[in-house]
C-alpha cells in the first residue's frame, strides 16, 4: 500500500520531468537549425506591416515597398504579397502558362537583329530596362557577337580530367572563389541520382560540380554547338535555345535541379547577339520554372548589389529585380565560395560591396 501511495506521489514528478525534457529537446532542436531557415521566420513577421512601413534600398536610396508596389511591380505584372526584406515577395497577377512563355520566347528570338549589338538602350524600351528609374544605368559596352576575342565553349574535350579536380580548380575555373560557391551549394543540397539543366556554359564547370555531388543525368542548354568528350556523352548532353524551346513539352516538369552561373543576367542585352529584350533575364527564369519538377531546385549565380543595368555587359540585381526573379520559388540559402554552410540573405549582405559594386556568388531556390 505504501508503495503504491508513493507511486501516485511521484506521478506529478515525473511529469514535470518529462515535459522539461520535451520543452528543452524543441529548444534545442530550434537552435541548432539551419541559420537560413530561422531567419525567414524572423524576415516573415514583417508580413503584418503596411507596405509603407517597409523600405529597401535603391540607387535613389530608400524607397517604400509601397512606391515600388505601384510604379514598378503593378507595371510589370506582379504584386507584393508580404514585405520580406531584402527581397519583396510578389504574386504574379495574371500567370502566363507555360505554352505562352516558350511561344513569347520564341516571337523575340525570331525579330530581326541588328548586325552589331546596340550600344545604347533603345529610348522606347529605357523605361522596362530601368524599371521605371528604380535601377541604375552605367554605360559598359562589349560585342561577343562579332569579335573574334569573344568568348567560345573550351575544356569539354577535358572531362575526365576535371571530374578529378579539387573543388578550388573546378569552381575557380572561370570566376576565381565565387565559382566555388556553386559546389558548395551543391554539395549541401546533394543531387543523388537526380537529372539536371544548366543554363548557359562555355566551360563544363558547373556540369562537373553537379556530377560530383550526385548528379546522374545533365542536359547543358547553350548558345554554342558543344563537343562533350565522348566518355560522358551517356550522362551529358547539350541543346540549343531554339530547339528547346520548339519542343518545349518535352521539357516541361522533366528535371529535378536547374544551375546558371554568370549567365542569365546577360539575356536580353544583346551582348552576345541575342534579342533586345527587357525581361529577357525574367523569361529565362520562367522556362526554367516550366522546366523543374515541384521542389525541384534551382542553383543561380548572377551579380548581387544595387540594382542597375551595365549596358550591355551585364545587370545588377538588388532588391527590386529580385523579387521578380524569385517569382513562384522559396529562398532556401545564399553561399559563397568561402564557407560550406549556406547563409542568410540579409539587406548587408546583399549590398555589401556598396554602390557601382557587386559580388557574384550562389542563390538555392525551391520551386513552390
Amino acid at each position: 500500500m505504501y508503495r503504491q501511495i508513493c507511486s501516485f506521489r511521484l506521478y506529478p514528478v515525473i511529469l514535470i520531468v518529462m515535459v522539461f525534457i520535451m520543452t528543452a529537446t524543441l529548444y534545442i532542436q530550434n537552435e541548432i537549425r539551419p541559420s537560413y531557415i530561422s531567419s525567414r521566420i524572423r524576415i516573415n513577421k514583417l508580413s503584418g506591416q503596411n507596405l509603407k512601413d517597409v523600405y529597401v534600398k535603391t540607387y535613389k536610396g530608400l524607397v517604400s515597398m509601397d512606391e515600388l508596389n505601384n510604379n514598378v511591380y503593378k507595371k510589370f505584372g506582379y504584386e507584393i504579397v508580404e514585405p520580406t526584406l531584402p527581397v519583396p515577395t510578389l504574386r504574379m497577377i495574371e500567370e502566363p502558362t507555360c505554352e505562352e512563355v516558350f511561344s513569347d520566347w520564341q516571337t523575340i528570338s525570331e525579330q530581326p537583329q541588328p548586325k552589331y549589338p546596340p550600344k545604347t538602350i533603345p529610348v522606347e524600351q529605357q523605361n522596362e530596362f530601368l524599371l521605371n528609374n528604380y535601377s541604375a544605368l552605367y554605360p559598359w559596352y562589349v560585342n561577343d557577337k562579332n569579335s573574334k576575342k569573344g568568348e567560345k565553349p573550351r575544356n569539354w574535350d577535358k572531362l575526365s580530367e576535371m571530374i578529378n579536380w579539387p573543388k578550388n580548380k573546378l569552381g575557380g575555373l572561370a570566376y576565381g572563389t565565387d565559382g566555388v560557391s556553386m559546389y558548395n551549394a551543391m554539395n549541401f543540397h546533394r543531387l543523388d541520382e537526380k537529372n539536371g539543366v544548366v543554363i548557359g556554359s562555355m566551360q563544363p564547370w558547373v556540369e562537373i560540380s553537379a556530377l560530383v555531388n550526385g548528379a546522374a543525368k545533365i542536359l547543358t542548354v547553350e548558345y554554342n554547338k558543344l563537343d562533350i568528350q565522348e566518355e560522358f556523352q551517356y550522362r551529358m548532353s547539350s541543346i540549343l535555345p531554339i530547339e528547346l524551346v520548339k519542343n518545349w513539352q518535352a521539357y516541361e516538369s522533366k528535371f529535378d535541379f536547374a544551375a546558371s552561373f554568370s549567365s542569365i543576367e546577360h539575356s536580353g542585352l544583346g551582348r552576345y547577339g541575342d534579342p533586345i529584350d527587357p525581361i529577357g533575364d525574367i523569361r529565362e527564369v520562367l522556362k526554367i520554372k516550366c522546366m523543374l519538377k515541384q521542389g525541384g531546385l534551382l542553383f543561380i549565380g548572377f551579380p548581387l548589389g544595387t540594382d542597375a543595368i551595365y549596358y550591355n555587359a551585364h545587370r545588377i540585381y538588388g532588391s527590386v529585380r529580385l523579387a521578380m526573379m524569385f517569382y513562384g520559388f522559396e529562398l532556401l540559402g545564399y553561399f559563397t565560395g568561402n564557407s560550406e554552410m549556406p547563409k542568410n540573405l540579409t539587406s548587408e549582405r546583399l549590398q555589401s560591396k556598396g554602390d557601382f559594386k557587386f559580388s557574384q556568388n550562389t542563390i538555392v531556390l525551391r520551386k513552390l
